[in-house]
């Protein structure tokens, strides 16, 4: 297989199917600094399981030099097609993969392909590559906020499902349960709001359980689905955040209502 001919062939069929208009409106809405063509979504899958076959017809032998050539391009539905390509032989792939995957994550830098590749790849090749797991456990204390994001991704089909217990991502969820990254909050709440479906007793208790450390974002996505009592009983009470808010603001209040004195004396004081 030619890779190179392979990738213009892609690139050229997907162009034929763009428009100017879409490229725009998908750079600005994923706020991203890669080159766009403008395809939609169906058409990217379509060409991922073109090429998907083309591979398994090979033996697999070229899926991993593909995807990398694929992801150079820096275009992004040229990226999203690897994407398609490893889902759609994930069968193929192994524990001697996720430095290649980890490579991908790292350098998506957004949402758009991390949760892909951690929900339709990592997610199903959880249950089939025992080397998953502790990658997970690793990733989720990784500084970078992608990865961790990732940590808890990969586990949502798996939980949903009964596959994996909600213990396993209760234990890399809760150490992150403070993080005030956005994408942290949205995937714990996410994920939460996955299982609640299914299980909403067990969601509720863990709401219960952290309600002191979770925050608005989270248990607002987390209690979305849960039954209208346990619902209005969690959101009842002020998240964590709000509460910190609130004493600040009574810690505030107390000083102006000293005198100018007293605020001299302890002005001095290191916090």
């Amino acid at each position: 297989m030619n890779i190179a001919a392979e990738v213009r062939a892609v690139r050229d069929a997907l162009a034929d199917q763009a428009t100017a208009e879409r490229a725009a409106g998908e750079k600005a809405y994923l706020k991203s600094e890669l080159d766009f063509l403008g395809a939609d979504m169906p058409a990217i899958r379509r060409a991922g399981k073109v090429l998907a076959a083309q591979v398994k017809a090979v033996d697999d032998e070229p899926l991993r030099a593909m995807v990398k050539a694929l992801w150079r391009t820096h275009v992004h539905e040229l990226r999203s097609v690897a994407i398609a390509l490893l889902e759609q032989r994930e069968e193929a792939l192994g524990a001697e993969d996720l430095a290649l995957l980890e490579l991908l994550l790292r350098d998506a830098r957004s949402w758009a392909y991390v949760d892909w590749i951690s929900i339709k790849v990592l997610g199903a090749m959880l249950l089939r590559v025992d080397a998953v797991r502790p990658a997970l456990a690793r990733w989720a204390q990784d500084d970078d906020f992608w990865m961790r994001r990732t940590a808890l991704l990969t586990l949502m089909p798996s939980v949903v499902r009964g596959d994996v217990p909600f213990s396993a991502f209760a234990a890399l969820a809760v150490p992150m349960l403070g993080e005030k990254e956005f994408f942290i909050r949205k995937a714990i709440g996410w994920v939460l709001r996955a299982v609640s479906k299914e299980d909403p007793a067990t969601v509720a208790a863990f709401l219960r359980a952290h309600r002191a450390d979770v925050s608005g974002l989270t248990l607002r996505e987390g209690a979305k689905y849960l039954p209208a009592r346990d619902r209005k009983a969690l959101l009842a009470e002020p998240a964590a955040p709000a509460k910190r808010a609130v004493a600040k603001r009574a810690v505030a209040k107390r000083a102006v209502a000293k005198p100018a004195v007293a605020k001299r004396a302890t002005s001095g004081r290191k916090r």
